[in-house]
C-alpha cells in the first residue's frame, strides 16, 4: 500500500478516509435521540435499541468520487447504486424508492445505506451519533449522483449544511440538484443547482 493509504482495485485507487477537517459549521445529532440507543429509557422515541456503527464498520459505508465524478464504494471500488435502497422519508417509503441515506462527517467523507429501517438503522447509525456537516438522501444510478436531499429527521441539515454537501459535488465535477428535506417531486425548487 503507498504511503498515503490509497488502495488499488483494478483501475482505479480507493483513496484513504479524509483526515483533516473541512467543515466547521456541523449539525449535532437533534437533542430527542439522544437515548435511541437505550430500548429501556422512557425518553427513547422508538422503543428500540438504534444502531451505532464503529468507525471500522463506517468505513464499510464509506463512499468516494473518482477523478471522473463517479460515487464508488470504499470497501471494493464498485459504483455505488441506489436502485435497490429505500429510505424512510423517500416518495414511497413500503417499496424500494431508489434513495439511500447518507451522512458527510466534518472531513468530507461521505457514508451511505441503501438500508434504512426506522427504530433500528437511521443517519444517526452512519454518523455513529456524532454531529455531521450534511445528510439526507442520495439517489444514485451506476455511480451518477441524480440529486440529493436534506431528508433526515435525527440531523435536520439546513442550507449552511446542504452547502456542505453542494461544495464536495463541485470540487469533483458533480453537477447534480440538491433539496430540501421534502426532496424533488411537485415542483420543488433545489436549494442548490448544478453550475
Amino acid at each position: 500500500m503507498p504511503p498515503d493509504g490509497t488502495r488499488q482495485r483494478g483501475w482505479h485507487e480507493i483513496p484513504p478516509p479524509h483526515r483533516t477537517d473541512r467543515y466547521d459549521n456541523t449539525k449535532p445529532l437533534r437533542d430527542e435521540y439522544r437515548h435511541e440507543t437505550d430500548p429501556n429509557h422512557p425518553d427513547n422515541p422508538f422503543g428500540s435499541r438504534v444502531l451505532r456503527l464503529s468507525r471500522e464498520e463506517r468505513e464499510q459505508r464509506r463512499v468516494f468520487f473518482d477523478e471522473r465524478g463517479v460515487l464508488r464504494r470504499a470497501s471494493n471500488g464498485e459504483r455505488y447504486d441506489t436502485s435497490s435502497g429505500s429510505s424512510a422519508w423517500g416518495a414511497n417509503s413500503n417499496s424500494n424508492d431508489g434513495r439511500a441515506i447518507f451522512t458527510m462527517d466534518r472531513q468530507g467523507n461521505l457514508y451511505a445505506s441503501n438500508y434504512h429501517e426506522v427504530g433500528r438503522y437511521h443517519h444517526s447509525t452512519l454518523a455513529g451519533g456524532h454531529s455531521v456537516a450534511s445528510a439526507g438522501e442520495l439517489s444514485v444510478t451506476n455511480g451518477r449522483v441524480n440529486y440529493a436531499t436534506a431528508a433526515s429527521g435525527h440531523y435536520r441539515p439546513g442550507p449552511d449544511q446542504m452547502a456542505n454537501l453542494a461544495d464536495t459535488f463541485g470540487r469533483n465535477g458533480v453537477r447534480a440538484p440538491i433539496y430540501d428535506f421534502k426532496g424533488p417531486g411537485n415542483g420543488a425548487t433545489p436549494l442548490f443547482r448544478p453550475v
